[in-house]
C-alpha cells in the first residue's frame, strides 16, 4: 500500500489500497479492506484503486462519511476519467442507491438495490439526456411495471434546433 502524507496536520493524503482493479472487483470486497485499515473515530477516509493493466489512471475511489464513518460513497471511473457508477451505501448494508453514466458523462440510470436486486423505481436516460424508459421492481427484485417513452418525431423544436449525432451542433453556411 502506498500511502504519501504532507508533514503539516490535517493536510490531504492520498491513499491507494492494494487491489488491482478489473471487473471482478466488487464494492464488498473494497469495502471489506478498507474496514481492515486503521482510521479516526470520526474522521472522514478517502481511498484510490488503480487499474489492473494502467496503473497511472484512477479507476475506484472510495469515501467513508458521517459520524463514526456510517456511509460509504464508491465511484467508479472510465479510461477516460469520466465518472462511470456511484454507489452511495449505508455502513454494510446491501441496500444501495446506484446511478450510472455513460461515457460522455451523462446519467444512464439511476435506481435503487437490495441483496444485488432492483427494487423500486428505475429511471433510463439516453445520450441525449432524455427519459426512455422507467421500470418498477417489487422488493423482491420481480419487475412489476415497465413504461417506455418514445423520442419525439419532427416537430417544431426538433426541426429548427436539431442536434448532431455526435452531439456537436449543426452550423450553417
Amino acid at each position: 500500500m502506498l500511502i504519501k502524507e504532507r508533514p503539516a496536520f490535517g493536510q490531504f493524503r492520498l491513499k491507494i489500497i492494494p487491489i488491482a482493479y478489473d471487473s471482478t472487483v466488487t464494492d464488498s470486497s473494497i469495502i471489506n479492506c478498507i474496514d481492515t485499515l486503521p482510521s479516526y473515530l470520526f474522521g472522514a477516509r478517502t481511498y484510490h484503486l488503480m487499474f489492473k493493466d494502467d496503473t497511472n489512471k484512477l479507476a475506484v475511489s472510495a469515501n467513508e462519511h458521517g459520524m463514526f464513518r456510517k456511509k460509504f460513497y464508491i465511484t467508479e471511473y472510465w479510461k477516460n476519467g469520466n465518472i462511470k457508477r456511484l454507489a452511495l451505501y449505508k455502513r454494510h448494508s446491501k441496500h444501495y442507491t446506484c446511478y450510472n453514466y455513460y461515457l460522455n458523462d451523462i446519467l444512464a440510470s439511476r435506481g435503487k438495490y437490495k441483496n444485488n436486486k432492483k427494487i423500486g423505481k428505475w429511471i433510463y436516460i439516453n445520450t441525449g439526456g432524455k427519459k426512455v424508459k422507467v421500470e418498477h421492481y417489487a422488493s423482491d427484485g420481480t419487475l412489476k411495471k415497465t413504461k417506455t417513452f418514445k423520442p419525439p418525431h419532427s416537430t417544431f423544436a426538433t426541426m429548427f434546433n436539431a442536434a448532431h449525432p455526435e452531439g456537436k451542433p449543426y452550423s450553417v453556411r
